[in-house]
């Protein structure tokens, strides 16, 4: 029987070695030995290919590596304020300004105007610009003073504040030599020392702006200066910012209080008592570096006791690009 299991295995008649396989157990074989053709049988996952870098003008704004400042081809131009300069660089002085006649408390007839407001004819209503809330900053650019025939030489000081009904500014200008009998003296203060509003930045201005001027001449330039120097100490104590000639206060009921006693003292005459009102509407025009002038004459100039006092004031900022939501 084993030569014949052997015969029937082992032998084929070209000598060739044949197996012979039950049909069933051929399927078993065939089940185990052969994967399936979707199985995978521990060959590594295929990585990740990366998609194409961003290449601007494609025609693809392919965000968050492109945008409108660094592939306007793609992403179109970003907004811009149509009203007002960039932030960009803005607390520097303007190298020109433009002359504002409405914001002069002078008018055309001659009229020399002390209370009053200006700006509102430079409006703009809701929705008609695409710039943001603007962003200031006032300066007393230049003082000039002629006086009268015979006059002596006098010093003269200014007591400048501005509010906007949630946030109010000091300035206080030390006193300065000037001369009489007719001559005119002309005095041109540093940034540092004539800044009325926005002194610590510029300042996010969204409401009417108020702006007293007040100046003195002295024959005793020291009592003067102790009526600075007691203003200045006691704003101080109450100010968010100060720098030695200006103060930035959060509320605007501590000025009164500041400026009216310290003043109420003083015997020397004065020269320039103006309170300005300019309309909110105004704020974003005044951005593009804007002067108006708040003069004070009395008298005649060839005569002793006149003068001819003049304020240029000088304003510039910025505002950002208004967003909307859709």
């Amino acid at each position: 029987m084993l030569a014949a299991a052997l015969l029937a295995g082992c032998a084929g008649s070209d000598g060739a070695v044949v197996e012979t396989i039950d049909a069933g157990a051929a399927d078993d074989r065939v089940d185990a030995e052969a994967p399936d053709a979707g199985f995978d049988a521990g060959a590594p996952d295929a990585p990740d290919v990366p998609p194409p870098p961003a290449r601007c003008g494609d025609g693809v704004c392919a965000r968050p590596m492109e945008d409108c400042m660094s592939c306007p081809l793609d992403c179109n131009r970003c907004p811009t304020c149509d009203m007002a300069p960039s932030c960009t660089g803005a607390l520097a002085i303007p190298t020109a300004s433009t002359a504002l006649p409405v914001c002069n408390n002078t008018t055309a007839s001659g009229e020399q105007r002390t209370n009053y407001a200006c700006g509102t004819e430079l409006g703009m209503t809701p929705g008609a610009t695409t710039c943001a809330d603007p962003q200031l900053r006032f300066r007393v650019k230049e003082i000039t003073i002629r006086r009268g025939w015979f006059d002596i030489p006098r010093n003269l000081y200014c007591v400048i504040s501005a509010e906007d009904g949630r946030h109010s500014e000091l300035l206080l200008t030390t006193p300065r030599e000037v001369a009489g009998n007719q001559s005119t003296t002309r005095i041109n203060l540093p940034l540092g020392q004539s800044v009325a509003w926005g002194q610590s930045d510029l300042y996010r201005s969204i409401s009417n702006i108020t702006i007293s001027y007040s100046c003195f001449l002295t024959a005793n330039a020291g009592a003067a200066q102790r009526a600075l120097m007691e203003i200045a100490g006691r704003a101080a104590m109450v100010s968010q910012h100060a720098d030695g000639y200006g103060w930035v206060f959060g509320t605007v009921a501590v000025l009164g209080t500041i400026i009216g006693s310290s003043l109420s003292g003083i015997a020397d005459t004065q020269v320039l008592d103006v309170q300005q009102t300019i309309s909110a509407g105004a704020l974003l025009n005044l951005t593009n570096g804007r002067t108006w002038e708040i003069r004070s004459q009395r008298g005649n100039i060839n005569l002793s006791g006149a003068w001819d006092l003049r304020l240029t004031m000088e304003s510039w900022g910025c505002a950002g690009v208004r967003t909307t939501v859709r």
